[in-house]
């Protein structure tokens, strides 16, 4: 298997966790060039690690680990003098002030009210939290506590993290239509944490940016209303070489680009973990990753893209995917979500020469009523445009405008060793559209159930919108879909 042949630079102790996991098992590592990609089939079961919430607090703690003295802040008071700065008494009239005398293990009560301030954590403005003594930020209950722009400057982001062990809890953020991220966090991250929280109404290229950053979770939170006019917003971006990323049950939606978004901006991220979110309703896909290595998209559920009733000028830039794979992305698997509305459902590959990610997962995800967004042969449940090792095991794929599968049919782009194996295809009028066998090499394609009153197949050049026993006769000499069923 090859998860991490351009992450960069050395694995974490995480990672490297993982990879032995991998080699343990009898997964198999291989070094190979997009020129001249591997011809090993697909057979090899891809591990698939825990749960991203276990991963992520078996090493990092909670906000219930922050037991030291409890810093106030108060834009209305009452303020004593005669009683210790900082203390309910006298609170802190800015969040900056509290932040720099934050000391490992406080806690930073934030009363109710607007803070008009820029906030970094960084090694020159406070200290860092410890692995048993975390600072965390906590506001109001409700999000009555809001961090918005100051008012005599615009900021490329509200929030700064570059410190270790900060927890973000139960804060809005808003941005109100300025040009700045809701937050930005970047290098040295450690179990550092943005939890419980509200974040809306930004116009720059995204909401939450993690950027070379290493171990931060993004948990619970609501991002929504961010829009860029004529170019895109996501709600999570995640680029240069940020590693160990989990963005776990989060609710985002209503952004004029992607929901979250995993690009190669100089490196690679790596080991991203995008778990138990509900993504709807943004101007382009749910989950796009480009050029990444190892993410897991598990639990998620995805529907309604793109929002053309927001965002008008996104209707030529995407096929309004829930998750596009393509540059040259390894090790990705997608796993146990559920789609529904969206212009296609799972798509891998690109048309670039290089566009062919390695390594693929799609398993055990539930996918409903695909439509032809926009005419432009969308459509599909699952398409397979080219890649390197893709296993597509026991899914529902139901009520597809085009095929509920095609696989390598964008000839002469190549689908190498492609496994489809226990799907279930439900009430379409075109089940499987495969591509000539000489452009899907390796191949295996058996024990699928095809359901419903209606539903053809088409191999290029073998069967074009055939009945069941046709299909299965056609494909016979390549031993595939011998032990499949059509249930009328």
């Amino acid at each position: 298997m090859t998860t991490q042949r351009r992450a960069g630079g050395e694995f974490s102790a995480f990672g490297t966790l993982v990879l032995g996991l991998m080699v343990a098992c009898g997964a198999e590592m291989n070094e190979f060039s997009e020129e001249e990609p591997s011809l090993i089939g697909a057979s090899a079961a891809l591990v698939e690690p825990r749960d991203g919430r276990e991963l992520f607090f078996g090493r990092c703690p909670t906000a219930a680990d922050a037991r030291g003295r409890t810093l106030h802040v108060s834009k209305t008071g009452p303020w004593d003098p005669s009683q210790p700065l900082g203390s309910s008494a006298n609170p802190y009239r800015t969040l900056t002030a509290a932040l720099k005398a934050a000391q490992p293990g406080y806690v930073i009560d934030v009363r109710p009210g607007s803070y008009a301030e820029k906030l970094v954590i960084s090694p020159t403005t406070t200290q860092a939290g410890t692995a048993t003594a975390p600072i965390v930020v906590r506001g109001a209950s409700d999000w009555r506590s809001r961090i918005i722009p100051p008012s005599d400057r615009v900021v490329g982001s509200l929030l700064t993290v570059s410190q270790p062990y900060w927890i973000f809890q139960s804060l809005e953020v808003n941005i109100q239509g300025k040009p700045s991220f809701g937050a930005l966090f970047e290098r040295n991250t450690y179990c550092s944490q943005l939890i419980d929280s509200r974040m809306h109404a930004g116009t720059a290229g995204g909401a939450v940016v993690i950027s070379n950053a290493n171990n931060v979770l993004i948990d619970n939170s609501e991002i929504y209303d961010f829009s860029k006019k004529d170019s895109d917003s996501h709600g999570v971006v995640l680029k240069n070489a940020s590693r160990e990323i989990f963005i776990l049950a989060n609710n985002v939606h209503a952004t004029s680009g992607d929901g979250v978004q995993c690009q190669t901006d100089g490196n690679r991220p790596a080991f991203i973990f995008i778990e138990y979110n509900d993504l709807h309703g943004t101007g382009e896909n749910g989950v796009d990753i480009k050029g990444c290595d190892s993410v897991f998209v598990r639990h998620n559920t995805m529907y309604n893209f793109p929002n053309l009733t927001r965002y008008p000028w996104q209707a030529t830039t995407s096929a309004a995917e829930a998750v596009v794979i393509h540059e040259d992305a390894t090790n990705i698997q997608i796993v146990s979500n559920v789609i529904s509305r969206a212009g296609r459902g799972i798509s891998v590959g690109g048309t670039a020469p290089l566009a062919r990610p390695v390594d693929i997962l799609i398993r055990n995800n539930t996918i409903s009523d695909i439509y032809n967004f926009e005419k432009r042969g969308n459509g599909q449940g699952i398409r397979i445009v080219q890649a390197n090792r893709v296993q597509i095991l026991a899914n529902l794929v139901q009520r597809t405008a085009d095929a509920g599968l095609r696989l390598a049919a964008d000839e002469p782009l190549e689908g190498i060793g492609i496994s489809v194996y226990d799907n279930i295809l439900r009430d379409m009028g075109l089940f499987v559209r495969l591509g000539r066998p000489r452009y899907r090499p390796m191949m295996e394609m058996d024990r699928n159930r095809y359901e419903g009153p209606g539903g053809r197949f088409t191999a290029t050049d073998l069967v074009y919108q055939g009945e069941f026993p046709e299909w299965r006769s056609k494909l016979a000499p390549e031993g595939m879909e011998q032990n499949s069923v059509r249930i009328p």
